[in-house]
């Protein structure tokens, strides 16, 4: 979960309430880096604030830094020597805790990377990053920076940059962004794992930042407004869909954009991807990715059914006390999945995604739309 403000308690608190297990932020170099040596007591405060919640964290490590390397990325031999030693004591800080790490954010974007996008100069950088991460500790996860709306041209350009002496960075991210269905990210997460392949230490792909604002996007376009209990109730649906499609792709860590929203305006795109509102209220999707994580606590194994001309899915889930659960869902405008649930044993339980129950009509046969979002069954 994407936080901005690391000494707001009550955003952690949220984070856990939730059900999420890590946050993931800036560690700043000109944050911790001074003439006078290295400052890191504010994020020392959000590691232990995060351990008292059994929380992890995902440190973004960059980016410009007003001594070594002003108003640019890193690119000259000296600058990467100074950026080797901000990830030699950042990562070798945080060894004994849950903490990972990510060289850069949105690499491929001019505005992030500070400079016209190269990906040959953020190959140099991740290079050094890696370097300095398995030097302070051996053991430390830490992985390429997240592309901008899943841009693998980028990362094919980038590359592979392990060798026999450096083992790679051990996931690659992407920003899974995008104006369509979050199922339609299945076939970029084939093409992704197709390409990792050919990796010497073939990555884990990690999906770093991806959700659905309630302003601005194709999904909401004709409602106008992001604070109107339509758009919020679409963002939920989708907010729901992304979860689930990054856990059917096998992705090894996703996390979403962000916690809370960045400001009141409802027709301000960046003022509404939260899951709380800028006054900290709960967002219909809060309540039901809470609802989700629990649902799916304790899980055994899981199976999936995707049905890519009918556009439904069903997930199996196996729980540990023995119990079966699923979650059903059609997807594509328009679209209707007919459950047929008169064979369900008496003692089954069929919810919305908030966990409001649900009752099948006479004849058994639930229609589940597109419009209504994920249901949950529980045998």
């Amino acid at each position: 979960m994407a936080i901005h403000d690391i000494e707001d308690t009550r955003l952690l608190d949220a984070v856990k309430d939730v059900g999420f297990s890590f946050i993931r932020t800036d560690l700043f170099w000109e944050a911790v880096q001074a003439p006078d040596g290295w400052h890191f007591e504010k994020f020392d405060a959000l590691v232990a604030n995060l351990a008292q919640r059994k929380l992890g964290a995902l440190f973004i490590l960059g980016y410009k830094h007003y001594v070594f390397s002003p108003d640019q990325p890193p690119t000259t031999t000296n600058q990467l020597k100074a950026f080797y030693s901000y990830v030699y004591e950042s990562v070798r800080r945080y060894s004994g805790a849950d903490v990972k790490f990510e060289v850069w954010n949105e690499e491929n974007d001019a505005v992030y990377w500070l400079a016209p996008p190269s990906p040959s100069a953020y190959r140099n950088l991740l290079i050094t990053a890696v370097k300095a991460a398995r030097a302070a500790n051996p053991k430390a996860m830490i992985a390429t920076g997240g592309v901008q709306e899943m841009d693998l041209g980028f990362v094919q350009s980038v590359g592979d940059i392990s060798s026999t002496t450096l083992r790679g960075p051990d996931a690659v991210s992407v920003h899974a962004y995008r104006q369509q269905y979050p199922e339609t990210v299945f076939s970029d997460y084939r093409t992704l794992r197709k390409d990792l392949a050919g990796y010497k230490n073939s990555p884990a792909i990690w999906t770093t930042e991806w959700s659905y604002p309630s302003y601005g996007y194709v999904y909401v376009a004709k409602i106008d407004d992001g604070h109107s209990p339509r758009a919020l109730a679409l963002q939920a649906k989708y907010t729901v869909r992304r979860f689930l499609v990054d856990w059917i792709a096998g992705v090894g860590l996703t996390a979403y954009y962000d916690m809370r929203d960045d400001g009141k305006d409802p027709m301000n795109r960046e003022h509404n991807f939260g899951l709380l509102d800028a006054n900290n209220n709960k967002l219909p999707a809060y309540n039901a990715s809470k609802y989700l994580f629990s649902f799916t606590a304790n899980i055994a194994s899981a199976k999936y059914f995707i049905d890519e001309s009918g556009k439904y899915v069903v997930l199996k889930l196996a729980t540990t006390t023995g119990a079966s659960k699923y979650v059903v869902w059609a997807y594509g405008d328009r679209n209707v999945l007919n459950l047929d649930a008169s064979h369900l044993p008496e003692r089954a339980t069929i919810t919305d995604m908030y966990g409001r129950v649900l009752k099948a009509p006479a004849n058994g046969v639930l229609a589940v739309p597109e419009t209504r979002g994920p249901i949950f069954v529980t045998v």
